[in-house]
């Protein structure tokens, strides 16, 4: 059986009185993508904020690659690809700047699968952000979280505001890195999305965990 990348026990976060999630207990093992399922205001985000160690839980919790969130974030993220539901970018910056500077801060020598991934998204990596669309801005942060080859992919709805086309590629990339050894924990709340790309899925509804399965 394969080894657990992601692991939550019993994770909970509040906010004052109101919910975030609770009592969430499931793992990601390694080589799979797990569709992390639910309509909009579940709890999605907060869980991979949590897992992101960018907020605290109230109670349980998350470890990933057998790692204690809290204690070895930093350690973590290095082999995290990371694409978040309200991706932000430099908009004076060209995509390619983009990728130049966060290669820099990865430390790699080059810009890894960079140009590669670009080509085939079709992203001009020479103009400015605050000329892309929104289509093209997505490519953007899709680039960012794969070009460096991570250990685990974590993405927050990935194919929002690209055309069906874009999105079968995107799909092609994410299967692509699980065959190279990675493993992908995919949040959405559109079920045809889950459907095309995980081996299994995790439902949540209302902050809590609805079903696991196949």
């Amino acid at each position: 059986m394969a080894d657990a990348v992601i692991r939550a026990e019993r994770l909970t976060k509040r906010y004052g009185s109101a919910r975030g999630v609770d009592d969430l207990s499931f793992e990601v093992l390694a080589g799979e993508v797990l569709g992390f399922l639910g309509p909009n205001g579940a709890g999605k985000t907060t869980t991979i904020r949590l897992l992101l160690d960018l907020i605290r839980p109230t109670a349980g919790s998350i470890e990933v690659f057998g790692l204690d969130t809290r204690r070895r974030s930093r350690e973590i993220r290095r082999r995290i690809g990371y694409l978040p539901g309200d991706l932000r970018l430099y908009e004076r910056l060209t995509a390619g700047e983009h990728l130049r500077y966060f290669a820099s801060l990865r430390g790699l020598a080059g810009t890894g699968d960079g140009e590669t991934i670009a080509r085939r998204l079709e992203l001009e990596l020479d103009r400015p952000v605050r000329a892309l669309s929104k289509g093209n801005r997505q490519k953007v942060g899709v680039l960012l979280a794969l070009f460096h080859r991570p250990e685990l992919l974590v993405l927050d709805e990935p194919t929002a505001g690209l055309d069906p086309l874009v999105q079968q590629v995107v799909y092609a990339l994410l299967r692509e890195r699980v065959d190279g050894g990675g493993t992908v924990f995919l949040s959405s709340h559109v079920l045809a999305e889950v459907q095309e790309v995980a081996d299994r899925v995790a439902a949540v509804r209302e902050g809590r965990l609805a079903l696991v399965d196949s």
